[in-house]
């Protein structure tokens, strides 16, 4: 197949914009001559994962559905560890500048050959893709000292931090509303936000542990549940669940707290007397019994089932394995004295990467019992399902929601110990999931010399540079801005 000569500025980013809006006008070539037809180039994926979902492809008169992962070389496949990651499997096709594989296919890790495609006609949308679908200083921010663009996108990091924790503390205060019905007494005068409230509400435990419940519950969500999730943390809170889940032994606990979760989130209404292997109906009938139980104690909103999103969702980020998952989190928030925990490990006097190691890991939640082998509510799986949460959306929680929210108690009660505690685990944090938007920033800032994902304080920084300035056209209020363009 003769190679196809490709545009000088290439990148991944431009071969996103090429597959957005030129998708139907496409000549994809593969090495075996199959024939190719996109019906729809699917969407762009945020979080975790292929490029874009929910794609439906044609493949030789056979029309298929599910992710498209794009690279500049197919060898790339491999280079980024994709064979060995389970979130690849759902891939149908693998689009290139590039293919350079032997025989036109590549792997995932349950060993399913996926199509590589090239884009055979790339240099036909070099013009027309718009010079500021691109970050605006993308022509000229090569002169700028590579040291100086790593150490704004550092500060930004820390920012986020910051910002983050400003948000958190929006939150606590109307926890502590719909809590203590603002009882007048002696304010703090620490931090302004919380001038009004006593320290005995300010420090009173559930409060600070229905936070942490709440941010727990929207990292499940990802970007697809995400509204869902959070709807479901305030509409059920931490101190009902602990209220109506009392029980003599740790799995009868568990049981109690799953069917309160799948309660209220309308799936045991949904599932209950749908076909399903004998497993998943013993099951069922347990949670729903155990949640009639309660259910006439609970006095809020039930969540319907179309509230959640299914579609285009990898098993492993079911919203019903997730909230397997968390069963065992709220458990552990309710019983073990969470916080306390965390905070003994940020101010002890570990080094801060092992700090962050142990942080993470009161997060990572294994499969156990029926969630052995079953990521939903229907067959069982063919493998073991591992983690219902696993190691990188265990360090997403710490890094989104258990940092800020411990800088946010650290400041308010002028704890300098553990305020310096959570920014050296935060500066020292290793790196978190790559998304699209680091990729741009890697591309199209750092101009591929530098990834800034291994860090998860460069992580951060690259999104609050590109959400907060770059996709606002903020290039006076930038350091690399003010630059290049005053």
């Amino acid at each position: 197949m003769k190679k196809v000569q490709m545009p000088r500025a290439i990148d991944e980013t431009y071969l996103y914009s090429i597959w957005l809006s030129f998708w139907d006008k496409l000549e994809l070539r593969t090495k075996n001559s199959d024939k190719i037809e996109v019906l729809n180039s699917g969407e762009m994926n945020t979080s975790d994962g292929a490029d874009f979902t929910d794609a439906r492809i044609k493949i030789n008169g056979k029309i298929l559905r599910g992710d498209v992962e794009i690279h500049l070389k197919a060898s790339d496949w491999k280079n980024h560890k994709h064979h060995i990651d389970e979130r690849y499997n759902t891939v149908i096709l693998h689009v290139v500048a590039n293919d350079d594989t032997d025989n036109g296919f590549v792997y995932t890790v349950s060993g399913r050959g996926v199509l590589t495609a090239e884009i055979s006609n790339i240099n036909e949308f070099s013009k027309a893709i718009k010079r500021d679908e691109r970050i605006k200083c993308y022509a000229f921010n090569k002169n700028v000292p590579m040291d100086e663009k790593l150490k704004w996108i550092k500060k930004l990091g820390l920012t986020r931090l910051f910002f983050k924790a400003r948000n958190l503390s929006e939150r606590l205060a109307e926890i502590i509303d719909e809590n203590f019905f603002m009882i007048a007494e002696s304010p703090s005068d620490y931090f302004s936000t919380y001038k009004g409230y006593s320290l005995f509400q300010l420090s009173h435990k559930f409060v600070w542990d229905q936070l942490l419940y709440e941010k727990v519950m929207e990292a499940l969500g990802y970007s697809k549940n995400k509204e869902p999730f959070q709807k479901l943390a305030r509409n059920l809170t931490l101190r009902f669940i602990a209220d109506n889940s009392f029980a003599h032994t740790y799995e009868r606990q568990i049981l109690k707290i799953q069917s309160i979760l799948f309660g209220v989130a309308g799936f045991i209404k949904h599932y209950k007397g749908k076909r399903s292997d004998a497993e998943t109906k013993i099951f069922l009938n347990e949670l729903e019994r155990e949640w009639l139980e309660v259910k006439k104690n609970y006095r809020r909103e039930l969540l319907h089932y179309s509230e959640w999103k299914f579609s285009s969702t990898r098993p492993a980020n079911s919203p019903i394995f997730k909230l397997s998952g968390a069963s065992k989190i709220v458990w552990r928030i309710i019983h073990e004295d969470f916080f306390a925990k965390m905070s003994d490990i940020i101010t002890s006097k570990l080094k801060p990467i092992e700090k962050a190691k142990h942080l993470v890991e009161l997060f990572r939640v294994r499969s156990e019992g029926y969630w052995e082998n079953h990521y939903n509510f229907g067959g069982s799986s063919r493998v073991k399902t591992g983690f219902a949460i696993g190691t990188s959306k265990a360090s997403e929680i710490v890094v989104n929601g258990v940092l800020p929210m411990m800088l946010t108690f650290a400041r308010i009660f002028n704890n300098r110990v553990l305020e310096n505690g959570v920014i050296e685990i935060y500066k020292n944090f290793p790196g978190l999931s790559p998304n699209w938007i680091t990729s741009k920033i890697e591309e199209e800032l750092l101009l591929g010399k530098v990834r800034i994902s291994p860090s998860a304080v460069m992580h951060q920084g690259g999104i609050q540079l590109y959400k907060f300035y770059c996709s606002n056209s903020l290039c006076n209020a930038c350091a690399i801005g003010i630059k290049l363009f005053s």
